[in-house]
């Protein structure tokens, strides 16, 4: 995956540090083309260091490879894939450009905020999340569907970025300007942290 990207209607830009005592990365990010949109996720393995890598890595490739936009279905193939590692943390959303709608699901310690373009950076919406750890512990699960409109920015975090990112978001530049922004104010060092963030450029709704 690229680390900036544009599609016709959407455009995206991601950040991401390792925990200091580590060289890899246990967060991940993934952004698709899907039919008649696209698909975003980012990926947690548990705790930091190779064998966090591994379990991101493995979820990531078991939604790349299935291919599909129901992000349900891609949570229940994650924690099947994901039962010999440690476990992960995962959030998924689906942005329909036909129908202006965000549609996402998140389990563990993941965070989602949706910012308005007129909203001076304060969120308009959070993603719910599920407690647990996907391929070991999953909850009952349900996704959220949401319409956004042009200039809405969806944002998702690992928990190596502290909550409060998404109490004032400085949307100016690209995403990935955004991201990094994000990031160097509220990585809390102590983890991975990662931050994806996608524009909608589509038509209002």
């Amino acid at each position: 995956m690229l680390d900036e990207a544009r599609l016709r209607e959407v455009e995206w830009g991601t950040a991401a540090e390792p925990h200091p005592a580590e060289r890899v990365s246990g967060d991940v990010a993934l952004v698709l083309r899907a039919p008649k949109g696209a698909l975003v996720a980012v990926f947690d393995g548990l705790g930091h260091g190779h064998e966090a890598a591994r379990a991101a890595r493995i979820a990531r490739d078991a939604v790349r490879d299935a291919a599909g936009t129901d992000v349900v279905a891609l949570v229940h193939r994650c924690h099947r894939a994901l039962t010999r590692t440690r476990g992960a943390a995962v959030a998924l959303a689906y942005v329909s450009t036909e129908a202006g709608t965000l549609t996402w699901l998140g389990v563990g310690n993941v965070e989602g905020r949706v910012v308005a373009g007129d909203q001076r950076g304060k969120a308009n919406a959070s993603l719910r999340l599920r407690p647990g750890v996907i391929g070991h512990r999953l909850p009952a699960i349900g996704a959220t569907t949401l319409d956004i409109r042009r200039g809405d920015t969806i944002i998702l975090a690992t928990d190596g970025v502290a909550r409060a990112f998404g109490e004032a978001v400085d949307l100016s530049g690209s995403p990935r300007r955004i991201a990094e922004r994000i990031l160097a104010e509220h990585w809390t060092v102590s983890d991975d942290g990662l931050v994806l963030v996608m524009r909608y450029l589509g038509t209002d709704t």
